[in-house]
């Protein structure tokens, strides 16, 4: 009788076991289901071929520090081939940390920009700044009714507390020494996607972008400007554009690389 109680026991534990193992796999799915649409909502990574467009039909987009050195802003404000809204990945180095940011840009209306956080937030709203940023590269996918088309560039981030004058690309194919620069605080050095319209002559050289969180335009003076062309040419000029028109400037050749005065400009490059 007591043997028969010992195996009543053992099978009621058994069946309990095999009722919270049920319960554990029923409860397991419903926490997998109910995070399904969250994984729906996150966007794919940008696997597109990049910068394999011919450069006439690359956007013309800006990455623009802001005032309070927190946030960046992407500005996309000409297409050059035809899209109705922009993929962006944006990696950057924080430290010793990386970094990023992604999302998705209407392109409706032109320009059209994102702001870009430079931190972290946890879900009940504590914020983390990312310190001692350096720089990275920004990922674009651009689609619509027509192809899609992804382009890359690198860009340097310059946190001018110390008031230097000068600026360089990450490739070091750009250097600008000014002693204007000196009052900008926080500035970006990228290698330009695209150009914008109205520049005459063959382009024989990357184009180099300098953003400011201050207004360059009201920079006063000239700086020293080296540029590393892609070829030799002896009708070399450097060329800058202020936001509305294209400038030139008196260009002194030495080999690949040219040099010139310039003012403060959002854009140079080099044509023949």
């Amino acid at each position: 009788m007591k043997l028969l109680k010992n195996k009543k026991v053992i099978i009621l534990l058994i069946v309990l076991v095999l009722i919270g193992g049920i319960g554990a796999v029923v409860l397991g799915r419903r926490d997998q289901d109910e995070s399904q649409p969250i994984e729906e909502q996150e966007r794919r990574r940008i696997t597109d071929p990049v910068n394999v467009i011919p450069i006439a039909q690359r956007p013309y987009v800006a990455i623009t520090p802001r005032a309070d050195g927190r946030h960046l802003d992407i500005n996309i404000i000409q297409l050059n081939k035809p899209a109705t809204e922009v993929d962006y990945e944006l990696e950057y180095q924080s430290g010793s940390m990386l970094q990023g940011a992604m999302g998705l840009i209407q392109l409706s209306s032109l320009p059209a920009s994102e702001e870009i956080f430079l931190g972290s937030c946890s879900a009940g709203g504590a914020c983390t700044y990312h310190e001692n940023i350096t720089g990275g590269n920004l990922l674009l996918r651009f689609s619509g009714d027509g192809e899609s088309y992804a382009v890359k560039t690198d860009w340097r981030y310059f946190d001018n507390v110390s008031r230097e004058n000068s600026v360089a690309s990450r490739d070091a194919k750009f250097q600008l020494e000014a002693a204007a620069l000196a009052s900008q605080r926080y500035l970006v050095v990228f290698n330009s996607y695209g150009l914008p319209e109205g520049l005459q002559g063959d382009v024989i050289a990357d184009h180099f972008a300098l953003r400011s969180s201050a207004n360059l335009q009201t920079s006063s003076g000239l700086g020293s400007l080296s540029i590393r062309t892609n070829e030799e040419s002896e009708t070399a000029i450097v060329v800058g554009y202020d936001g509305e028109s294209w400038h030139e400037f008196d260009t002194t050749i030495e080999g690949k690389e040219v040099k010139a005065e310039v003012q403060l400009m959002e854009l140079y490059t080099v044509i023949r």
